[in-house]
């Protein structure tokens, strides 16, 4: 018994101390650290483990043990619990002063991804304004037999093969929108969306991640070097896409600091895994994202399963308040 009870002791100490020092972990962890990038994602099971450890050292009199989980537990419900809260005005409606807008997000992991799923996707969610990441040509075929132009006339594309392909493809003309997009591993597109309401600058992002670059420090630089949010007076501007990042990541977490508002965080759904949807468990990490900024509000967050990739498309509905004068590109 007693050499039982030791080691429990010591299992216990030792998971205190791992879940204690997942905090600075979190806090410092270095952005281009290919080893740190795949396991922050793990935030929200490490502080549910923490809570485990800090129940089980209590109960066992464990109490050096107990009090450092209980604190890690703490400390880690503060970064985690508010994701599942919103700070949105959940009575927000459509009116006179709005209109919703629907924009989705989908990675087809190399064009591979069901295109009559995407396009089913699109009609009963009736999206006006789809980001698509590692977009083919041979894709863009596809989806265009599967009817995605004729629900999506106007794009933007700088389809590729392999990984690196963008697309943006709206309901509504698109236009300039003026915005400097900084050259990455994997192609970035940016346009003006002309909706009824209001002009909307959109930018399709997908950065590449650290596991996959010589240079793992690049990852952090296309997040930050993302363009910055829109002004008092610009018009609604998005960044969707693939950020290979989710809300444990110190270069999204530095981006969203900078103004610019995380949907599924806005509207308590942060928790929501859209990656990996191809695998036995179930997605775990949220790093499909639909970013706002200036007159637009995120009111509705679903994702749709799509065969044949391993993300979850997210479809984000806005509100796009009205506007009867011109923005000037870029502004």
């Amino acid at each position: 018994m007693r050499v039982r009870s030791r080691v429990v002791g010591v299992l216990l100490g030792l998971a205190a101390a791992v879940v204690a020092l997942w905090i600075p972990f979190w806090w410092w962890a270095p952005a281009g650290s290919p080893t740190a990038f795949a396991l922050l994602p793990l935030t929200p099971a490490v502080a549910v483990v923490a809570a485990v450890v800090a129940v089980l050292a209590l109960v066992l009199r464990r109490w050096g043990a107990g009090v450092v989980a209980v604190v890690a537990a703490l400390a880690l419900a503060a970064v985690v619990v508010p994701r599942a809260v919103p700070y949105g005005d959940p009575m927000i409606r459509p009116g006179p002063t709005s209109a919703a807008e629907v924009v989705a997000t989908v990675n087809l992991q190399f064009g591979r991804a069901d295109p009559a799923a995407v396009v089913a996707m699109v009609r009963e969610r009736r999206v006006g304004v789809l980001g698509l990441q590692e977009v083919t040509p041979a894709a863009e075929r596809r989806l265009d037999e599967a009817g995605l132009g004729a629900e999506l006339p106007f794009r933007a594309s700088m389809a590729r093969d392999g990984a690196g392909g963008t697309t943006l493809v709206a309901r509504h003309p698109l236009a300039p929108s003026g915005l400097s997009l900084r050259p990455g591993v994997f192609s970035q597109v940016a346009a003006r969306v002309l909706t009824p309401a209001a002009p909307v600058d959109v930018v399709v992002a997908h950065p590449a991640a650290p596991v996959f670059r010589d240079d793992p420090e690049g990852w952090a630089r296309e997040i930050t070097d993302l363009p910055g949010p829109s002004g008092l007076d610009g018009p609604p501007r998005l960044i969707v896409g693939d950020l290979n990042a989710t809300l444990d990541h110190r270069p999204l977490r530095e981006l969203l600091a900078g103004h610019w508002t995380d949907s599924a965080r806005e509207l308590g759904d942060a928790l929501r895994g859209t990656w990996p949807t191809d695998r036995a468990v179930p997605p775990f990490a949220a790093i499909d994202h639909v970013l706002v900024s200036g007159p637009v509000t995120p009111v509705d967050l679903a994702t749709s399963h799509v065969p044949a990739t391993d993300h979850a498309a997210l479809v984000v509905t806005v509100l796009v308040s009205r506007s009867d004068r011109g923005v000037t590109p870029g502004a």
